[in-house]
This record gives structure tokens, sequence and C-alpha cells, in this order.
């Protein structure tokens, strides 16, 4: 294969995506994390075959675009585990509440 120089490589498909697809889900992982959920794991799919594509040929890719497909990656992870947390933390909350108005039902204090 030729050696290309710096202006003649490509970027990566999919490395700016995964890059704004892994700030996206840490910002709306508190959306009851399912929509942080939705874009970390688009996101990591994304870098993965960002990455997987410039190891496979990094002589024809930019290093910045490998870099935003790490960074893209790293993100993505981030808002994954917050967004699992959030999910969670939704669910204990919403079944704690479901839990006490049925004990406030049975003590017959509580009417719907």
């Amino acid at each position: 294969m030729e050696n290309l120089d710096q202006n003649n490589k490509l970027e990566l498909p999919g490395a700016t995506s995964s890059l704004v697809l892994g700030i996206l889900s840490i910002s709306m992982c508190y959306c009851w994390g399912t929509i942080g959920l939705v874009l970390s794991i688009i996101g990591l799919s994304s870098g993965v075959k960002a990455i997987s594509a410039y190891t496979a040929n990094p002589g024809v890719y930019t290093e910045g675009s490998f870099k935003n497909a790490n960074s893209g990656k790293v993100c993505s992870i981030i808002g994954l585990i917050l967004s699992v947390l959030s999910l969670l933390t939704t669910i204990f909350t919403w079944s704690s509440t479901i839990a006490w108005i049925k004990t406030l039902q049975g003590l017959g204090g509580f009417n719907f």
C-alpha cells in the first residue's frame, strides 16, 4: 500500500458520530436512563466499528479521527454506566412508591 501524507488521509466513518452520541448519552442519562442508554449503545457500536476499521488500515485514516473514535467510545461507556444507574434508580423509586401506596391502602388511610 502506498504511503499517503496527512492531507490525503480519510476520516474514519462513524468516528464523529460516536463522539457526538457519547456526549449526548452523558447529558441525557438522567432522562429515566432510557434515552442515554440507547444513545450510548449506538455510540459504542459506532466507535468500536471505527476503531476496528482504523486498526485494519491505520495508514488510510487520520489520527485525529481515531482519537475522536476513542473519545466517543469512552464517553459512550461512561454514558452507559450512568444510564444504567439512573434506570435502576428510577425502577427502585417507582417500586418503592407503589409499595408505599399499597401499604397505605391496606391501612385504610389512602384510597384511590
